[in-house]
């Protein structure tokens, strides 16, 4: 690693910072995902049936493709949900799709995939920080303005291009993509019913890596939810990560849902200890067969209604959890833990935007008063 902070320091482009900062940028993305540093090619695979389609979006001037996975089941004629998947650092969306599996899981459910990738700025910056979203721009950090606005504009073309279900479009981020997913949740949440932040951290924290202390939770929280201004609404928070992960501690991770309930709760105009509890309302504990132990937390809004969920897994470090077997990703996944995109998607599932309000987070089937998922 040594080498390679050594150039860091002579890196020119959008990210060059003199002294210091120049120094902890590179270190930053010398650990944000790919978890070993390294870019792997591999074939394009075809999907499980469906069709992956690339197109490209011009957000603020600049250029920005993307893939697109099309479930075979689709139809025009019925909107289905969209998820949006976020690479991290030194990770193509190409990569990102095969990593994740999404595609598998979405022939089963019926839902769109949308894997975005940064412009051809990020796309050539050199060294580490190649393919690496602006999470150290506090630009980026604001609705409207750099690959915050780009994800959403990319996520709105996807909305045109296809019949999709407006409250049911998600957004899930790794490692820098999960520090975009937290700002997503913040500068959009009139567009992004439910949010996952994997391996990463809260609005605001980047600085969090590898310390796993960063900003303080109740600042993130505040700043946040003026992020969000007269859009401001409940957004379910889910977070998974390892807690042998070196570039995001565990601590980080987990501050990413606490910051997120924290802004519901100011968003619910309490203060942010309450109306929902910072204290899980349930605690289960599974085992992958042959793999890593994990921990899951649940948390409720008032009414009962799932509103945050937290997988802790127990010795996995800075991968995708579950996802591809395929050898040529061996850097990106670790598959022994669970399926990360399983997880989210099950998580996803219960939420219309429309509905994540008081009394209760949850989407409820039609004929059903009582909240979907309230009794798990």
């Amino acid at each position: 690693m040594e080498p390679q902070a050594a150039r860091c320091v002579s890196l020119g482009g959008r990210f060059a910072r003199p002294g210091w900062l120049a120094v902890v940028a590179c270190a930053v993305a010398l650990l944000l995902l790919g978890p070993a540093g390294v870019a792997t090619a591999a074939a394009d695979r075809p999907g499980p049936g469906g069709k992956t389609t690339r197109g490209v979006v011009i957000s603020n001037g600049d250029e920005y493709p993307y893939r697109l996975y099309t479930p075979k089941s689709y139809s025009p004629r019925h909107a289905a949900p969209l998820v949006v998947a976020v690479h991290g650092c030194q990770t193509t969306a190409k990569q990102e799709q095969a990593i994740t599996r999404y595609d598998r899981l979405a022939e089963r459910n019926g839902f769109v995939v949308l894997s975005p990738e940064v412009d051809e700025a990020g796309r050539t910056q050199p060294g580490p920080l190649r393919q690496c979203w602006t999470f150290l721009d506090p630009n980026s950090w604001k609705r409207g303005s750099g690959d915050s606005a780009a994800i959403a504009d990319m996520t709105r073309a996807i909305m045109a291009k296809r019949s999709i279900a407006r409250g049911r479009v998600y957004l899930a981020g790794i490692s820098a993509g999960g520090l975009m997913a937290s700002v997503e949740a913040a500068a959009y949440p009139d567009l992004y019913a439910a949010v996952a932040v994997m391996s990463s951290s809260a609005y605001a924290d980047w600085t969090c890596f590898t310390s796993g202390v960063g900003i303080p939770v109740e600042t993130s929280a505040q700043l946040a939810f003026e992020e969000m201004g007269s859009r401001a609404r409940v957004v379910p928070t889910f977070v998974l990560g390892g807690d042998a992960d070196p570039a995001f501690p565990w601590s980080c991770t987990e501050k990413a849902l606490e910051q997120g309930l924290r802004t519901d709760n100011l968003v619910l105009g309490g203060s942010q200890e309450g109306p929902i509890s910072l204290e899980p309302a349930k605690i289960r504990r599974g085992q992958k067969p042959g793999g890593h132990s994990y921990t899951v937390r649940i948390y409720r809004d008032p009414a009962g209604c799932r509103v945050g969920e937290s997988w802790r897994i127990h010795g996995m470090g800075h991968f995708w959890s579950g996802g591809t077997t395929d050898p040529a990703y061996d850097g990106y996944t670790d598959v022994k833990g669970p399926s990360a995109a399983k997880a989210t998607w099950t998580f996803f599932e219960r939420y219309r935007k429309s509905a994540a309000a008081m009394p209760c987070a949850e989407a409820r089937p039609r004929g059903d008063r009582r909240a979907r998922g309230g009794s798990a």
